[in-house]
């Protein structure tokens, strides 16, 4: 009987140390879990403020570009004269609009460069772009010399950045059967269709909206 008492009681220690032990784990735990929390929120915190900082950076940088527009299109020629081709693209479009600068710039190894135009005010640069979304101008409407394939394209000048985010754009917005998408004094806007809200994109994460 004295044995049987000797073996209950130290069962029961055993199992008290058990239960601390547990205790002692789960507490530990608990902890693990609250500071695991803790450095979650830390770095979303830190994630959003890293974001709205490159957000910060890239419109400063679209600001330097200054209210310019991106030409494509034009076939590159020796001793060329750039404000005169552009000169020409005006007449063309038949809008009021003074070119004052206008330069070729590389953009890819693989691609023409693209000539880069400065323009006095904003709505100039609307005018131009409207204008030939309508007329669709080709090279060979301002040379002879130059092909009909060539279609002219005139477009907002744009950061690389916010180029890189308008490219995913359009391709998450045709996953979606989003019908419009487009730019607006650099800001990248999508649309569903004609009777859906105007959606702003500002980075990746907006995508999600689409």
């Amino acid at each position: 009987m004295g044995d049987l008492i000797k073996s209950v009681n130290f069962m029961s220690l055993q199992f008290d140390d058990f239960n601390k032990k547990l205790e002692s784990t789960l507490t530990e735990l608990k902890q693990l879990k609250k500071e695991n929390e803790i450095i979650k929120a830390d770095n979303s915190r830190l994630s959003n403020e890293i974001l709205e900082i490159k957000h910060k950076l890239d419109t400063i940088e679209q600001q330097n570009l200054g209210i310019s527009v991106e030409i494509n299109g034009i076939p590159k020629s020796n001793n060329e004269n750039c404000i005169a081709v552009v000169q020409s693209i005006v007449k063309q479009l038949n809008i009021n609009a003074t070119v004052t600068e206008a330069t070729r710039i590389i953009l890819s190894d693989n691609k023409i460069p693209i000539i880069v135009e400065k323009l006095d005010t904003i709505d100039m640069r609307r005018d131009l772009i409207r204008a030939n979304k309508v007329k669709k101008l080709n090279a060979n409407m301002l040379s002879n010399n130059w092909s009909t394939d060539n279609k002219i394209y005139i477009n907002e000048r744009l950061t690389k950045e916010k180029r890189i985010l308008y490219s995913k754009t359009r391709a998450a917005a045709k996953v979606s059967n989003f019908k419009f998408v487009w730019i607006n004094n650099a800001d990248i806007l999508a649309r569903k269709d004609e009777h859906s809200k105007i959606i702003r994109i500002r980075s990746s994460t907006d995508l999600n909206k689409l």
